[in-house]
Protein backbone atom coordinates (compact mmCIF):
# COMPACT_ATOMS: atom_id res chain seq x y z
CA UNK A 1 0.00 0.00 0.00
CA UNK A 2 2.97 2.57 0.83
CA UNK A 3 4.28 1.79 -2.80
CA UNK A 4 1.41 2.64 -3.79
CA UNK A 5 0.55 6.03 -2.38
CA UNK A 6 4.13 6.57 -3.31
CA UNK A 7 3.54 6.07 -6.96
CA UNK A 8 0.55 8.21 -6.48
CA UNK A 9 2.73 10.90 -5.19
CA UNK A 10 5.53 10.65 -8.03
CA UNK A 11 2.66 10.84 -11.02
CA UNK A 12 1.21 13.68 -9.24
CA UNK A 13 4.74 15.14 -9.01
CA UNK A 14 5.55 14.33 -12.58
CA UNK A 15 2.04 15.89 -14.03
CA UNK A 16 2.86 18.60 -11.97
CA UNK A 17 6.08 19.25 -13.41
CA UNK A 18 4.79 18.28 -16.99
CA UNK A 19 1.78 20.90 -16.84
CA UNK A 20 4.56 23.78 -15.46
CA UNK A 21 6.92 22.85 -18.38
CA UNK A 22 3.87 23.37 -20.53
CA UNK A 23 2.75 26.75 -19.25
CA UNK A 24 5.95 27.93 -19.22
CA UNK A 25 6.17 26.64 -23.24
CA UNK A 26 2.94 28.33 -24.08
CA UNK A 27 3.66 31.56 -21.90
CA UNK A 28 7.10 31.93 -23.69
CA UNK A 29 5.57 30.74 -26.95
CA UNK A 30 3.10 33.54 -26.39
CA UNK A 31 6.04 36.08 -26.46
CA UNK A 32 6.76 35.17 -29.60
CA UNK A 33 3.11 34.79 -31.60
CA UNK A 34 2.19 38.20 -30.33
CA UNK A 35 5.31 39.74 -31.68
CA UNK A 36 4.45 43.08 -34.17
CA UNK A 37 6.59 45.15 -35.97
CA UNK A 38 4.74 48.57 -36.23
CA UNK A 39 3.84 49.13 -39.89
CA UNK A 40 4.17 52.14 -41.83
CA UNK A 41 0.90 54.34 -42.68
CA UNK A 42 0.55 52.43 -46.05
CA UNK A 43 1.13 48.88 -44.81
CA UNK A 44 -0.99 49.14 -41.59
CA UNK A 45 -3.89 50.43 -44.69
CA UNK A 46 -3.24 47.54 -46.93
CA UNK A 47 -2.13 44.58 -44.83
CA UNK A 48 -2.74 45.70 -40.92
CA UNK A 49 -5.07 43.77 -39.22
CA UNK A 50 -7.29 45.90 -37.23
CA UNK A 51 -9.33 43.08 -35.34
CA UNK A 52 -11.08 41.52 -38.41
CA UNK A 53 -9.50 38.16 -37.71
CA UNK A 54 -12.60 35.89 -38.91
CA UNK A 55 -10.71 32.32 -40.16
CA UNK A 56 -8.01 30.16 -39.67
CA UNK A 57 -5.70 30.68 -42.55
CA UNK A 58 -5.64 27.34 -43.45
CA UNK A 59 -9.42 27.26 -43.40
CA UNK A 60 -9.09 30.81 -45.41
CA UNK A 61 -7.33 28.99 -48.19
CA UNK A 62 -9.20 26.23 -48.95
CA UNK A 63 -12.80 27.50 -48.50
CA UNK A 64 -14.25 27.11 -51.35
CA UNK A 65 -13.46 23.71 -51.11
CA UNK A 66 -14.60 23.28 -47.51
CA UNK A 67 -17.78 25.42 -47.57
CA UNK A 68 -18.41 26.47 -51.15
CA UNK A 69 -22.01 25.48 -50.91
CA UNK A 70 -22.77 27.53 -48.48
CA UNK A 71 -21.77 30.63 -50.85
CA UNK A 72 -22.10 29.16 -54.09
CA UNK A 73 -25.28 30.80 -56.09
CA UNK A 74 -24.94 29.35 -59.99
CA UNK A 75 -23.79 32.74 -61.00
CA UNK A 76 -19.97 32.09 -60.62
CA UNK A 77 -19.75 32.63 -64.15
CA UNK A 78 -16.24 30.67 -64.22
CA UNK A 79 -15.03 32.77 -60.81
CA UNK A 80 -13.62 31.84 -58.06
CA UNK A 81 -15.53 31.96 -55.03
CA UNK A 82 -13.34 35.42 -53.58
CA UNK A 83 -13.74 36.91 -57.19
CA UNK A 84 -17.68 36.18 -57.05
CA UNK A 85 -18.25 38.48 -54.12
CA UNK A 86 -15.78 41.20 -55.49
CA UNK A 87 -12.81 40.96 -54.17
CA UNK A 88 -9.96 42.08 -55.92
CA UNK A 89 -7.23 39.59 -57.16
CA UNK A 90 -3.65 40.04 -55.37
CA UNK A 91 -1.38 41.61 -58.10
CA UNK A 92 1.52 39.07 -56.56
CA UNK A 93 -0.63 36.35 -57.31
CA UNK A 94 0.81 35.30 -60.15
CA UNK A 95 4.23 35.47 -59.57
CA UNK A 96 4.37 31.42 -59.30
CA UNK A 97 2.11 29.08 -60.25
CA UNK A 98 2.31 26.99 -56.77
CA UNK A 99 -1.34 26.25 -54.84
CA UNK A 100 -2.10 28.86 -52.22
CA UNK A 101 -0.66 27.56 -48.80
CA UNK A 102 0.98 29.27 -45.69
CA UNK A 103 4.10 29.79 -47.64
CA UNK A 104 2.92 31.99 -49.94
CA UNK A 105 -0.52 33.07 -48.23
CA UNK A 106 0.25 36.30 -48.13
CA UNK A 107 0.88 36.59 -52.43
CA UNK A 108 -2.44 34.30 -52.89
CA UNK A 109 -5.16 35.85 -50.56
CA UNK A 110 -6.97 38.77 -52.29
CA UNK A 111 -6.24 42.19 -51.81
CA UNK A 112 -7.56 43.50 -48.53
CA UNK A 113 -6.30 40.58 -45.89
CA UNK A 114 -3.73 40.70 -42.75
CA UNK A 115 -2.47 37.79 -41.78
CA UNK A 116 -2.18 37.50 -37.73
CA UNK A 117 -1.62 35.20 -34.97
CA UNK A 118 -4.48 36.35 -32.76
CA UNK A 119 -7.65 34.50 -32.02
CA UNK A 120 -10.88 36.03 -33.23
CA UNK A 121 -12.70 38.03 -30.65
CA UNK A 122 -10.41 37.08 -28.01
CA UNK A 123 -7.37 38.52 -29.25
CA UNK A 124 -5.22 36.25 -27.60
CA UNK A 125 -1.84 35.17 -29.12
CA UNK A 126 -2.22 31.57 -30.77
CA UNK A 127 0.64 29.23 -32.80
CA UNK A 128 -1.48 29.37 -35.73
CA UNK A 129 -2.51 32.16 -38.51
CA UNK A 130 -5.53 33.69 -38.88
CA UNK A 131 -6.61 35.56 -42.01
CA UNK A 132 -8.96 39.13 -41.46
CA UNK A 133 -10.03 42.00 -43.38
CA UNK A 134 -7.98 45.33 -43.55
CA UNK A 135 -8.60 48.79 -44.56
CA UNK A 136 -7.81 47.95 -48.09
CA UNK A 137 -10.86 45.17 -48.51
CA UNK A 138 -13.46 48.03 -48.99
CA UNK A 139 -11.59 50.38 -49.97
CA UNK A 140 -9.69 49.71 -53.09
CA UNK A 141 -10.64 49.63 -56.90
CA UNK A 142 -10.06 48.55 -60.23
CA UNK A 143 -11.35 50.08 -63.40
CA UNK A 144 -12.26 47.46 -65.80
CA UNK A 145 -12.25 49.03 -69.65
CA UNK A 146 -14.70 47.71 -72.55
CA UNK A 147 -11.17 46.34 -74.02
CA UNK A 148 -11.39 44.36 -71.48
CA UNK A 149 -7.94 46.03 -69.71
CA UNK A 150 -8.10 46.06 -66.23
CA UNK A 151 -6.29 49.40 -64.33
CA UNK A 152 -5.24 49.17 -60.59
CA UNK A 153 -6.22 48.48 -57.57
CA UNK A 154 -6.29 51.97 -56.39
CA UNK A 155 -5.82 52.82 -52.93
CA UNK A 156 -8.36 54.47 -50.90
CA UNK A 157 -10.92 54.28 -53.95
CA UNK A 158 -13.73 52.00 -52.82
CA UNK A 159 -14.47 48.72 -54.22
CA UNK A 160 -17.81 48.72 -55.93
CA UNK A 161 -17.65 45.23 -56.68
CA UNK A 162 -17.26 43.97 -53.15
CA UNK A 163 -20.35 42.08 -52.03
CA UNK A 164 -19.68 42.35 -48.48
CA UNK A 165 -22.99 41.89 -46.51
CA UNK A 166 -23.57 38.69 -48.87
CA UNK A 167 -20.00 37.17 -47.66
CA UNK A 168 -20.84 37.80 -44.65
CA UNK A 169 -23.44 35.99 -44.60
CA UNK A 170 -21.76 33.04 -46.35
CA UNK A 171 -19.10 33.03 -43.78
CA UNK A 172 -22.37 32.60 -40.93
CA UNK A 173 -24.30 29.76 -43.07
CA UNK A 174 -20.56 27.75 -43.91
CA UNK A 175 -19.89 28.25 -39.99
CA UNK A 176 -23.14 27.15 -38.49
CA UNK A 177 -22.81 23.71 -41.11
CA UNK A 178 -23.18 20.65 -38.45
CA UNK A 179 -20.37 18.62 -40.97
CA UNK A 180 -17.70 21.36 -40.80
CA UNK A 181 -15.04 19.98 -38.50
CA UNK A 182 -10.93 20.91 -37.61
CA UNK A 183 -10.64 17.48 -39.44
CA UNK A 184 -12.04 18.35 -42.81
CA UNK A 185 -10.87 21.85 -43.03
CA UNK A 186 -6.93 19.98 -42.17
CA UNK A 187 -7.76 17.20 -44.45
CA UNK A 188 -8.34 19.52 -47.01
CA UNK A 189 -5.50 21.81 -46.53
CA UNK A 190 -3.33 18.45 -46.59
CA UNK A 191 -4.52 17.28 -49.56
CA UNK A 192 -3.29 20.47 -51.02
CA UNK A 193 -0.25 21.32 -49.58
CA UNK A 194 1.07 18.11 -48.34
CA UNK A 195 1.72 17.10 -44.34
CA UNK A 196 3.49 19.46 -42.39
CA UNK A 197 7.50 18.61 -41.99
CA UNK A 198 9.84 18.08 -39.03
CA UNK A 199 8.89 15.99 -35.87
CA UNK A 200 7.43 19.19 -34.22
CA UNK A 201 4.70 20.19 -36.76
CA UNK A 202 3.60 16.41 -37.23
CA UNK A 203 3.03 15.69 -33.14
CA UNK A 204 2.90 18.74 -30.82
CA UNK A 205 2.39 21.37 -33.44
CA UNK A 206 -0.66 19.24 -34.87
CA UNK A 207 -1.86 18.52 -31.49
CA UNK A 208 -2.12 22.57 -31.10
CA UNK A 209 -2.98 23.42 -34.39
CA UNK A 210 -6.45 20.65 -33.83
CA UNK A 211 -6.79 22.17 -30.08
CA UNK A 212 -6.95 26.08 -31.59
CA UNK A 213 -8.63 25.05 -34.89
CA UNK A 214 -11.65 23.45 -32.48
CA UNK A 215 -11.58 26.48 -30.31
CA UNK A 216 -12.40 29.20 -32.53
CA UNK A 217 -15.11 26.60 -34.77
CA UNK A 218 -16.94 26.19 -31.41
CA UNK A 219 -16.45 29.55 -30.40
CA UNK A 220 -17.60 31.00 -33.37
CA UNK A 221 -20.52 28.24 -34.02
CA UNK A 222 -21.50 29.82 -30.37
CA UNK A 223 -21.57 32.95 -30.89
CA UNK A 224 -23.03 33.05 -34.76
CA UNK A 225 -26.08 30.41 -32.62
CA UNK A 226 -26.63 33.17 -30.12
CA UNK A 227 -26.41 36.07 -32.12
CA UNK A 228 -29.37 34.34 -34.06
CA UNK A 229 -32.40 36.40 -32.32
CA UNK A 230 -30.47 39.60 -33.59
CA UNK A 231 -29.42 38.48 -36.60
CA UNK A 232 -31.86 36.33 -38.03
CA UNK A 233 -30.66 32.74 -40.04
CA UNK A 234 -28.19 33.70 -42.69
CA UNK A 235 -28.85 33.24 -46.28
CA UNK A 236 -27.04 31.14 -48.37
CA UNK A 237 -26.35 29.87 -51.82
CA UNK A 238 -28.33 31.80 -54.59
CA UNK A 239 -30.23 33.55 -51.87
CA UNK A 240 -27.02 35.73 -51.55
CA UNK A 241 -27.51 36.92 -54.53
CA UNK A 242 -30.96 38.29 -54.93
CA UNK A 243 -31.64 41.74 -53.89
CA UNK A 244 -35.13 40.32 -52.32
CA UNK A 245 -32.94 38.62 -49.67
CA UNK A 246 -29.64 40.73 -49.64
CA UNK A 247 -30.85 44.65 -50.86
CA UNK A 248 -27.17 45.70 -50.42
CA UNK A 249 -25.63 44.25 -53.35
CA UNK A 250 -22.22 44.63 -54.47
CA UNK A 251 -20.29 48.06 -53.60
CA UNK A 252 -22.69 48.99 -50.54
CA UNK A 253 -23.03 48.05 -46.85
CA UNK A 254 -26.10 48.62 -44.54
CA UNK A 255 -23.83 49.94 -41.62
CA UNK A 256 -26.75 51.47 -39.19
CA UNK A 257 -27.94 47.75 -39.43
CA UNK A 258 -24.37 46.66 -38.42
CA UNK A 259 -23.53 48.85 -35.92
CA UNK A 260 -27.14 49.23 -34.20
CA UNK A 261 -26.91 44.89 -33.68
CA UNK A 262 -22.78 45.58 -32.09
CA UNK A 263 -23.28 48.54 -30.34
CA UNK A 264 -27.05 48.68 -29.03
CA UNK A 265 -27.50 44.58 -29.04
CA UNK A 266 -30.75 45.25 -31.10
CA UNK A 267 -32.54 44.25 -34.10
CA UNK A 268 -31.51 45.78 -37.20
CA UNK A 269 -33.06 43.91 -39.84
CA UNK A 270 -36.05 46.72 -40.68
CA UNK A 271 -33.07 49.13 -40.89
CA UNK A 272 -32.53 50.59 -45.26
CA UNK A 273 -30.11 52.97 -44.45
CA UNK A 274 -28.09 51.17 -47.69
CA UNK A 275 -24.68 53.15 -48.02
CA UNK A 276 -22.10 52.83 -51.16
CA UNK A 277 -18.86 51.90 -49.68
CA UNK A 278 -16.99 55.74 -49.61
CA UNK A 279 -13.67 56.63 -51.13
CA UNK A 280 -10.92 57.44 -48.66
CA UNK A 281 -8.65 60.69 -50.72
CA UNK A 282 -8.37 63.84 -48.90
CA UNK A 283 -9.33 63.11 -45.25
CA UNK A 284 -7.35 65.57 -43.61
CA UNK A 285 -9.52 67.66 -41.06
CA UNK A 286 -8.37 70.78 -42.04
CA UNK A 287 -10.29 70.20 -45.12
CA UNK A 288 -12.93 67.27 -44.42
CA UNK A 289 -13.42 67.77 -40.74
CA UNK A 290 -16.66 65.54 -40.62
CA UNK A 291 -16.28 62.15 -42.18
CA UNK A 292 -19.36 59.95 -43.62
CA UNK A 293 -21.88 61.13 -46.19
CA UNK A 294 -23.66 62.79 -42.80
CA UNK A 295 -20.97 64.16 -41.23
CA UNK A 296 -21.74 62.18 -38.27
CA UNK A 297 -17.80 61.64 -37.20
CA UNK A 298 -15.37 64.10 -36.51
CA UNK A 299 -12.14 62.50 -36.47
CA UNK A 300 -10.92 60.45 -39.04
CA UNK A 301 -9.19 57.76 -36.34
CA UNK A 302 -12.88 57.67 -34.71
CA UNK A 303 -14.11 57.10 -37.99
CA UNK A 304 -11.65 53.70 -38.68
CA UNK A 305 -12.07 52.54 -35.37
CA UNK A 306 -16.47 52.37 -35.70
CA UNK A 307 -15.78 50.96 -39.00
CA UNK A 308 -14.20 48.30 -37.24
CA UNK A 309 -16.12 48.06 -34.40
CA UNK A 310 -19.08 48.03 -37.18
CA UNK A 311 -17.71 45.23 -38.74
CA UNK A 312 -17.47 42.77 -35.95
CA UNK A 313 -13.91 43.88 -34.19
CA UNK A 314 -14.44 43.58 -30.99
CA UNK A 315 -13.69 45.97 -27.79
CA UNK A 316 -11.10 43.60 -26.99
CA UNK A 317 -9.61 43.09 -29.93
CA UNK A 318 -9.54 46.89 -30.88
CA UNK A 319 -7.72 47.65 -27.62
CA UNK A 320 -4.48 45.67 -28.50
CA UNK A 321 -1.38 47.75 -29.13
CA UNK A 322 -0.87 46.35 -32.68
CA UNK A 323 -4.54 47.08 -33.63
CA UNK A 324 -4.42 50.54 -32.29
CA UNK A 325 -1.67 51.64 -33.72
CA UNK A 326 -2.46 50.45 -37.25
CA UNK A 327 -6.25 52.11 -37.11
CA UNK A 328 -4.37 55.24 -35.97
CA UNK A 329 -1.64 54.82 -38.72
CA UNK A 330 -4.20 54.12 -41.73
CA UNK A 331 -6.59 57.15 -40.78
CA UNK A 332 -3.18 59.36 -41.48
CA UNK A 333 -2.62 57.32 -44.71
CA UNK A 334 -5.86 58.48 -45.89
CA UNK A 335 -5.59 62.06 -43.93
CA UNK A 336 -2.84 62.31 -46.51
CA UNK A 337 -3.87 60.51 -49.67
CA UNK A 338 -4.41 62.56 -52.38
CA UNK A 339 -2.25 65.36 -51.08
CA UNK A 340 1.35 64.03 -50.51
CA UNK A 341 0.47 60.81 -51.71
CA UNK A 342 -0.52 60.83 -54.96
CA UNK A 343 -3.96 59.77 -56.88
CA UNK A 344 -3.84 59.07 -60.57
CA UNK A 345 -5.55 61.94 -62.26
CA UNK A 346 -8.31 60.86 -65.04
CA UNK A 347 -5.78 62.01 -67.67
CA UNK A 348 -3.05 60.20 -66.04
CA UNK A 349 -5.34 56.81 -66.69
CA UNK A 350 -6.76 58.02 -70.02
CA UNK A 351 -4.31 60.14 -71.60
CA UNK A 352 -5.86 59.83 -75.31
CA UNK A 353 -9.07 61.53 -73.65
CA UNK A 354 -7.21 65.07 -71.50
CA UNK A 355 -9.98 67.23 -71.18
CA UNK A 356 -10.07 69.89 -73.60
CA UNK A 357 -9.14 72.96 -71.93
CA UNK A 358 -11.03 75.56 -73.31
CA UNK A 359 -14.49 73.24 -72.74
CA UNK A 360 -12.49 72.52 -69.03
CA UNK A 361 -12.85 76.57 -68.62
CA UNK A 362 -16.44 76.93 -69.74
CA UNK A 363 -17.29 74.07 -67.19
CA UNK A 364 -15.32 75.76 -64.68
CA UNK A 365 -17.60 78.86 -64.98
CA UNK A 366 -20.84 76.23 -64.68
CA UNK A 367 -19.31 74.64 -61.70
CA UNK A 368 -19.04 77.83 -59.88
CA UNK A 369 -22.27 78.78 -60.36
CA UNK A 370 -23.62 75.18 -59.47
CA UNK A 371 -21.38 73.36 -57.18
CA UNK A 372 -18.75 75.09 -55.65
CA UNK A 373 -20.77 76.62 -53.18
CA UNK A 374 -21.17 73.44 -51.96
CA UNK A 375 -18.56 71.02 -52.63
CA UNK A 376 -15.35 73.62 -53.19
CA UNK A 377 -13.45 73.27 -56.10
CA UNK A 378 -9.56 71.97 -57.16
CA UNK A 379 -7.89 74.79 -59.99
CA UNK A 380 -7.56 73.61 -62.86
CA UNK A 381 -3.71 72.83 -62.55
CA UNK A 382 -4.71 70.10 -60.02
CA UNK A 383 -3.65 72.50 -56.68
CA UNK A 384 -4.97 71.59 -53.01
CA UNK A 385 -8.54 71.73 -53.00
CA UNK A 386 -10.01 75.45 -52.01
CA UNK A 387 -13.45 77.08 -51.29
CA UNK A 388 -12.54 80.03 -53.40
CA UNK A 389 -14.25 82.17 -50.72
CA UNK A 390 -18.23 80.22 -51.45
CA UNK A 391 -18.64 79.38 -47.75
CA UNK A 392 -18.33 76.46 -45.88
CA UNK A 393 -18.46 73.55 -47.93
CA UNK A 394 -19.26 70.90 -45.30
CA UNK A 395 -22.33 72.71 -44.36
CA UNK A 396 -25.55 69.95 -43.90
CA UNK A 397 -28.18 70.28 -46.57
CA UNK A 398 -30.84 67.57 -46.16
CA UNK A 399 -33.32 69.19 -48.64
CA UNK A 400 -31.81 67.89 -51.84
CA UNK A 401 -34.10 65.64 -52.61
CA UNK A 402 -31.82 62.30 -52.34
CA UNK A 403 -33.13 58.88 -50.46
CA UNK A 404 -33.42 59.89 -46.86
CA UNK A 405 -33.45 55.99 -45.10
CA UNK A 406 -30.18 56.78 -44.20
CA UNK A 407 -30.99 60.08 -41.88
CA UNK A 408 -34.64 58.20 -40.67
CA UNK A 409 -33.62 54.79 -39.62
CA UNK A 410 -35.27 53.65 -36.07
CA UNK A 411 -32.24 54.82 -33.43
CA UNK A 412 -30.59 57.13 -35.73
CA UNK A 413 -31.09 59.77 -32.66
CA UNK A 414 -29.76 57.12 -29.62
CA UNK A 415 -26.56 55.55 -32.01
CA UNK A 416 -24.08 58.33 -31.10
CA UNK A 417 -24.27 58.08 -27.59
CA UNK A 418 -24.79 54.42 -27.93
CA UNK A 419 -21.45 54.08 -29.70
CA UNK A 420 -19.34 56.29 -27.35
CA UNK A 421 -20.12 54.66 -24.36
CA UNK A 422 -19.58 51.18 -25.93
CA UNK A 423 -15.67 52.05 -25.16
CA UNK A 424 -15.23 53.88 -21.59
CA UNK A 425 -12.81 56.16 -20.71
CA UNK A 426 -11.16 57.23 -17.41
CA UNK A 427 -11.43 58.99 -14.82
CA UNK A 428 -13.33 62.55 -14.65
CA UNK A 429 -14.02 61.38 -19.04
CA UNK A 430 -15.84 58.73 -17.60
CA UNK A 431 -18.05 60.48 -15.23
CA UNK A 432 -18.76 61.99 -18.10
CA UNK A 433 -20.05 59.35 -20.02
CA UNK A 434 -21.76 58.10 -17.13
CA UNK A 435 -23.78 61.11 -16.59
CA UNK A 436 -24.43 61.43 -20.12
CA UNK A 437 -26.15 57.96 -19.97
CA UNK A 438 -27.84 58.71 -16.46
CA UNK A 439 -29.42 62.05 -18.45
CA UNK A 440 -30.46 59.95 -20.95
CA UNK A 441 -32.38 57.79 -19.04
CA UNK A 442 -33.85 60.68 -17.20
CA UNK A 443 -35.26 62.34 -20.57
CA UNK A 444 -36.53 59.00 -21.74
CA UNK A 445 -38.51 58.58 -18.55
CA UNK A 446 -39.99 62.25 -18.45
CA UNK A 447 -41.03 61.31 -22.00
CA UNK A 448 -42.85 58.16 -20.82
CA UNK A 449 -40.48 56.45 -23.45
CA UNK A 450 -39.89 53.43 -20.81
CA UNK A 451 -37.81 51.06 -23.17
CA UNK A 452 -35.50 53.58 -23.99
CA UNK A 453 -35.09 54.29 -20.13
CA UNK A 454 -34.16 50.71 -19.80
CA UNK A 455 -32.06 50.48 -22.50
CA UNK A 456 -29.95 53.38 -21.17
CA UNK A 457 -29.84 51.79 -17.70
CA UNK A 458 -28.60 48.31 -19.54
CA UNK A 459 -26.03 50.53 -21.38
CA UNK A 460 -24.88 52.36 -18.37
CA UNK A 461 -24.22 48.89 -16.21
CA UNK A 462 -22.72 47.76 -19.55
CA UNK A 463 -20.14 50.63 -19.08
CA UNK A 464 -19.81 50.08 -15.50
CA UNK A 465 -18.43 46.51 -16.52
CA UNK A 466 -16.11 47.73 -18.97
CA UNK A 467 -14.74 50.05 -17.02
CA UNK A 468 -13.54 47.39 -14.87
CA UNK A 469 -12.40 45.16 -18.10
CA UNK A 470 -10.46 48.46 -19.02
CA UNK A 471 -9.09 50.43 -15.88
CA UNK A 472 -7.25 53.23 -17.55
CA UNK A 473 -9.74 53.59 -20.41
CA UNK A 474 -10.16 51.66 -24.13
CA UNK A 475 -7.06 53.64 -26.20
CA UNK A 476 -9.60 54.26 -28.83
CA UNK A 477 -12.07 55.66 -26.95
CA UNK A 478 -13.43 59.25 -27.80
CA UNK A 479 -15.62 62.38 -26.43
CA UNK A 480 -18.99 62.52 -27.61
CA UNK A 481 -18.68 65.68 -29.76
CA UNK A 482 -16.60 63.01 -32.15
CA UNK A 483 -19.69 61.74 -33.27
CA UNK A 484 -23.22 63.27 -33.77
CA UNK A 485 -26.81 63.17 -35.73
CA UNK A 486 -26.23 65.74 -38.02
CA UNK A 487 -29.90 65.14 -39.50
CA UNK A 488 -28.53 65.60 -43.36
CA UNK A 489 -25.85 65.45 -45.45
CA UNK A 490 -22.92 67.35 -46.04
CA UNK A 491 -21.78 68.80 -48.62
CA UNK A 492 -18.38 67.45 -48.74
CA UNK A 493 -15.44 68.43 -51.52
CA UNK A 494 -15.15 65.65 -54.51
CA UNK A 495 -11.72 64.96 -55.72
CA UNK A 496 -11.09 62.70 -58.18
CA UNK A 497 -14.67 62.74 -58.88
CA UNK A 498 -14.23 60.29 -61.88
CA UNK A 499 -13.55 57.43 -59.73
CA UNK A 500 -16.74 57.80 -57.21
CA UNK A 501 -19.22 56.10 -59.58
CA UNK A 502 -22.08 55.00 -59.26
CA UNK A 503 -22.95 58.42 -57.69
CA UNK A 504 -25.04 59.80 -54.68
CA UNK A 505 -24.74 57.91 -51.12
CA UNK A 506 -26.19 55.11 -52.08
CA UNK A 507 -24.85 54.29 -54.78
CA UNK A 508 -27.97 54.95 -57.47
CA UNK A 509 -26.87 56.54 -60.25
CA UNK A 510 -23.97 54.53 -62.37
CA UNK A 511 -22.37 57.94 -64.00
CA UNK A 512 -21.68 61.32 -63.90
CA UNK A 513 -23.20 62.45 -66.33
CA UNK A 514 -26.55 60.97 -65.32
CA UNK A 515 -26.07 62.50 -62.02
CA UNK A 516 -25.58 66.22 -63.68
CA UNK A 517 -28.88 64.95 -65.75
CA UNK A 518 -27.14 65.71 -69.25
CA UNK A 519 -28.63 61.86 -69.20
CA UNK A 520 -31.73 60.11 -67.26
CA UNK A 521 -30.89 58.13 -64.46
CA UNK A 522 -31.78 54.40 -64.85
CA UNK A 523 -34.73 53.21 -63.17
CA UNK A 524 -33.73 49.74 -62.89
CA UNK A 525 -30.00 48.15 -64.42
CA UNK A 526 -27.21 45.21 -62.90
CA UNK A 527 -24.62 45.68 -60.63
CA UNK A 528 -21.69 44.05 -60.17
CA UNK A 529 -18.77 43.96 -63.02
CA UNK A 530 -19.41 46.05 -64.15
CA UNK A 531 -17.48 47.71 -67.21
CA UNK A 532 -16.23 51.47 -66.94
CA UNK A 533 -16.85 54.30 -69.18
CA UNK A 534 -14.05 57.26 -68.92
CA UNK A 535 -16.42 59.21 -71.26
CA UNK A 536 -19.55 58.93 -69.16
CA UNK A 537 -17.33 58.96 -66.00
CA UNK A 538 -18.99 55.69 -64.48
CA UNK A 539 -20.52 52.28 -64.92
CA UNK A 540 -21.66 51.23 -68.53
CA UNK A 541 -26.09 50.54 -67.63
CA UNK A 542 -26.33 46.84 -67.76
CA UNK A 543 -30.79 46.23 -67.82
CA UNK A 544 -31.82 43.24 -67.16
CA UNK A 545 -33.69 41.01 -69.79
CA UNK A 546 -37.30 40.46 -70.71
CA UNK A 547 -38.03 38.24 -67.26
CA UNK A 548 -35.66 41.34 -65.27
CA UNK A 549 -32.77 38.71 -64.43
CA UNK A 550 -29.70 40.47 -64.65
CA UNK A 551 -26.48 38.80 -66.25
CA UNK A 552 -24.39 36.59 -64.10
CA UNK A 553 -21.39 38.29 -63.64
CA UNK A 554 -23.95 41.72 -63.29
CA UNK A 555 -26.48 39.91 -60.80
CA UNK A 556 -27.81 41.90 -58.59
CA UNK A 557 -30.74 44.16 -60.09
CA UNK A 558 -30.69 47.25 -58.55
CA UNK A 559 -34.50 49.04 -58.08
CA UNK A 560 -34.51 52.75 -57.52
CA UNK A 561 -37.92 52.14 -56.04
CA UNK A 562 -36.79 50.11 -53.72
CA UNK A 563 -36.53 51.57 -50.25
CA UNK A 564 -33.09 52.89 -49.95
CA UNK A 565 -32.36 52.80 -53.30
CA UNK A 566 -34.07 55.92 -54.55
CA UNK A 567 -32.08 57.79 -57.48
CA UNK A 568 -33.35 61.27 -56.81
CA UNK A 569 -32.97 64.73 -56.20
CA UNK A 570 -29.46 66.63 -56.72
CA UNK A 571 -30.58 68.36 -59.56
CA UNK A 572 -27.81 70.32 -60.58
CA UNK A 573 -27.81 72.89 -62.35
CA UNK A 574 -30.77 72.09 -63.53
CA UNK A 575 -33.64 68.73 -63.13
CA UNK A 576 -33.59 66.64 -66.42
CA UNK A 577 -36.89 67.45 -67.46
CA UNK A 578 -35.80 71.58 -67.01
CA UNK A 579 -36.84 73.39 -69.90
CA UNK A 580 -33.99 75.51 -69.00
CA UNK A 581 -31.97 72.95 -68.73
CA UNK A 582 -28.61 73.45 -71.41
CA UNK A 583 -27.14 70.27 -72.63
CA UNK A 584 -23.81 72.20 -74.12
CA UNK A 585 -23.36 73.78 -70.62
CA UNK A 586 -23.60 70.27 -69.00
CA UNK A 587 -20.95 68.65 -71.51
CA UNK A 588 -18.54 71.60 -70.74
CA UNK A 589 -19.18 71.16 -67.06
CA UNK A 590 -18.29 67.16 -67.46
CA UNK A 591 -15.32 68.13 -68.88
CA UNK A 592 -14.52 70.20 -66.07
CA UNK A 593 -15.23 67.19 -63.48
CA UNK A 594 -12.33 64.97 -65.26
CA UNK A 595 -9.88 67.83 -63.32
CA UNK A 596 -10.78 67.46 -59.98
Amino acid sequence: MPTVRRLLRIGAVAISAVLLVATGLWLYGETRWSRWTPASPEEAFIHGTIGLETLPLKYALVLEEVSGTAFKSGREGGRSLWRAYGFLDNPRAGTDDKPACLGNAADKLPVGFSISQRMPAKAFPTPIEFAGLTCAACHSAELRLLNGRKIGPFFGAANQELDIIAWSDGIRSAVLDPDLSTTKILDAYEARCGKPDGIYDRTVGYLLERAMISAWLNGFRAVVADDLSRYDLPYAGGQLKEATDMPAGPGRTRPFRSIVRTAMKLPGEGNMALSKIPVVFEQATTLRPFSQYDGSIGNPTTRAMIAAYASGASALALAKPEVVHNIKNASAYTEDLGIGIKVPRYRDLFPDKAPDPQRVAAGFAVYQQACNGCHGHRPIEDGPWTTMGAGEIWKTAFDIGTDSARLTFRYADMLPLAIQTALPRWAVDLQAQKDELVQARKDASAKGDLGRAYFWERQLDDLELASREFRLGHPLAFPLQQIKNPGGYVNNPIPRAFLRAPYLHNGSVPTLRQLINLDSRPAVFCRGENVYDPDAMGFVVVEPDGDGRCPDRQSFRFDAKAEGNANTGHDYPWRYDDPARDPAALENLLEYLKTL
